[in-house]
This record gives structure tokens, C-alpha cells and sequence, in this order.
């Protein structure tokens, strides 16, 4: 008589990970509970889920949960599985297909034979997770030896908590598709103003320190109505790329730098903790790049510096409107070097 009491197990197993999968925005908290759910439910002794890189045709484990072996880790930072060289991987993974294993079973898979025998374990089931028609993952589990191998129900089982964790995976990267889309300009891939403004406390803040400097970098594109008018607004938005990839370029190398755009022609960098003349330097460069003989435009630039202590009034505002000012004085002159702040409520009165 068939036992009756693992279906509503199942059920209930199911009906909780929905509920709390549907609350996590984590891609690695989904992954862990769905595993550590699914691993209870089909009486597991591992389960592990990987993510496709049809890049190089692999797959990289991201978690394993379970009776791991030595190997194996919970969050592993080199478990990677060809997926051309292994037949189970390549059905799952390019036919959409589920599979078993079983050591005991004359016509096991090769492949999957010698990495059951490495886990010290009896049997696999392999299916694949599908997010928008196309394999994004593998969800695997094992038993151990002497366990009754997965079977047809297992099978059903597995795939309905693909398809759970495939759903929840679709919408966690929604999610954090529309949030990026909130904090960075569409054009670009910069941070927009919204963005820039969630870091600027981040910037302003001390911590621990006793003083920390500051630079603000104001920067616009010169001419780019005229562009925008005689050539269309498809070469504006290139030359606008352009300026973007120069300032991503020059700047990433200070690592506290953000870049943002925040207008149709402008662009804010703050930095912290970095020396004044690399700073300037830095956009100095993009000036010279973007300014260029094969160049159909230019920029200008105003920096504006400050060394923040805990007696210091300085604000954000200040800075940006101070560099801001700059920027007017650059473009008045055509200067094609950044023009650097003088005077106004900075801490630091810097010279021309």
C-alpha cells in the first residue's frame, strides 16, 4: 500500500516555501531556503543549486545544503561543472530535461557514476531551473547509499519546486532590475541624481575618522544642443556615452568615486579620501580626451575640495553649488583644464 502521508508533507513543504520565498529579495537567501526546504521534503541528503554560464558552458554551484562531503562547501567559490563533458548537465541544461541516477544501476551515467562515488552518496536527481523559456540553473539532489533512489514522484516534486524558485529568482531580478533602474540613468548605466544623492551621506560621514577630504567635480558637455540640433539626438546620446565611459575610466580607479549624471549635459564625481591633485588630474584627462583633434566635442569642469573634521560646517549643498560655480567660470573662459573653487564656505580655500 502506497504510503499516503509524504503527499501532504509534500503539499505543506511546497505552500511554505511559496510564502517565504514570496517575502525574500535575496537571490541567495531564495536559493538557501528553497534548497533546505526541498532537501526535508524529498528526504534528501543534499541539495545543491548552481547557475548557468553559457558563457563557457558551465555551471557554478552557488549553494549546498545537506550531509555534505569534505569537498563539498556551503557556499563554495570554485564548484564548477563543464556542462559539454557531462551528458545529464547537457540534457538538463539545453533540453529542459529532468534525469536520475542510481550507482546500483548497470546503465547509470558515466559521468554522474564517478561523482556519486566522490560525494560518497547513491543516487542524483538533476532538473533544471527555467527562468523566461531559458535554463538558468540546476537544482540537484542526492540520497545517501542504501537509500531508495528518486523516483518518478521525485521527479514531479522537483519540478514544481524549480518551477516555485524559478518564479522567485524572475522576480527577485525584477526587482533588482527596477531598483537599478531608480538609482541609474537608462543612457548610461551612471548613477542618476537620485542616486548620487543616497551616496552623498555615505561620503559626508566620518565614522571613526578625524577629518576626511572631499571632491566634487562638476562637469558639462560643451555644444551638445548644437549636436543634438544638427545631427540628430542619436549622436548626442553617443557623445553623451562617450563622456560617460571617460569619466568611468579616469575616476574607478579611486575606489570611493561616484559618477553620476544628473542632467541632459551634466555630470557630478564626488570622491572621498583621495589627494586633490589626483582628483584633478583625473578629470583633467577626460578634459584632454574628450577635447581632443577627433573629438566633435569638449567639456568643462569645476572642482570644488573640502576637509571635513568634526568642527566643520561644510555641507553637501555647498560643495556641489561651489563646484558648480567652477563649472561657470570654466565654460566662460573655455578653459580646457578643470577650474578649481575659490573662496565661498569652504573649509579649504583653494586658488585658481
Amino acid at each position: 500500500m502506497p504510503d499516503m502521508t509524504s503527499k501532504p508533507m509534500s503539499l505543506q513543504s511546497l505552500a511554505s516555501m511559496t510564502h517565504v520565498l514570496s517575502r525574500s529579495h535575496d537571490v541567495r537567501e531564495v536559493l538557501e531556503t528553497a534548497a533546505e526546504n526541498a532537501r526535508s521534503a524529498m528526504a534528501a541528503a543534499t541539495v545543491s543549486i548552481g547557475q548557468v554560464d553559457l558563457g563557457v558552458d558551465v555551471v557554478r554551484t552557488i549553494v549546498n545544503v545537506g550531509d555534505l562531503a569534505e569537498s563539498e562547501s556551503r557556499w563554495p567559490d570554485d564548484e564548477v561543472y563543464p556542462i559539454g563533458t557531462n551528458e545529464r548537465l547537457m540534457s538538463a541544461i539545453h533540453e529542459l530535461r529532468s534525469w536520475t541516477d542510481d550507482v546500483t544501476d548497470p546503465n547509470c551515467a558515466p559521468h554522474e557514476r564517478e561523482q556519486l562515488e566522490k560525494l560518497g552518496k547513491g543516487s542524483s536527481l538533476v532538473t533544471p531551473l527555467v527562468v523566461e523559456g531559458q535554463a538558468w540553473g540546476e537544482f540537484y539532489a542526492t540520497r545517501h547509499i542504501g537509500a531508495a533512489p528518486f523516483d518518478v514522484e521525485a521527479i514531479a516534486y522537483a519540478e514544481v519546486v524549480a518551477a516555485i524558485l524559478a518564479a522567485a529568482v524572475s522576480r527577485t531580478l525584477r526587482e533588482r532590475e527596477l531598483e537599478s533602474l531608480a538609482f541609474h540613468d537608462a543612457l548610461t548605466g551612471l548613477f542618476n541624481r537620485r542616486g548620487l544623492d543616497e551616496r552623498v551621506d555615505q561620503l559626508f560621514e566620518l565614522g571613526d575618522r578625524l577629518e576626511r577630504k572631499i571632491a566634487v567635480v562638476a562637469v558639462d558637455i560643451n555644444d551638445l544642443k548644437c549636436i543634438n540640433d544638427t545631427q540628430g539626438h542619436l549622436s548626442g546620446d553617443q557623445q553623451i556615452r562617450t563622456v560617460a565611459t571617460a569619466l568611468i575610466r579616469s575616476f574607478s580607479p579611486m575606489s570611493t568615486s561616484v559618477v553620476a549624471r544628473v542632467g541632459g549635459d551634466e555630470f557630478t564625481v564626488m570622491v572621498a579620501d583621495a589627494e586633490v591633485a589626483c582628483v584633478e588630474d583625473a578629470i583633467n584627462a577626460v578634459c584632454a580626451q574628450i577635447s581632443g583633434p577627433i573629438s566633435a566635442i569638449g567639456v568643462s569642469a569645476g572642482l570644488a575640495t573640502a576637509t571635513l573634521t568634526t568642527e566643520s560646517t561644510t555641507t553637501a549643498p555647498e560643495l556641489l553649488a561651489a563646484a558648480d560655480q567652477a563649472l561657470y567660470v570654466a565654460k566662460r573662459s573655455e578653459s580646457l583644464v578643470a577650474v578649481r573653487a575659490d573662496g565661498g564656505p569652504l573649509e579649504e580655500s583653494l586658488s585658481a
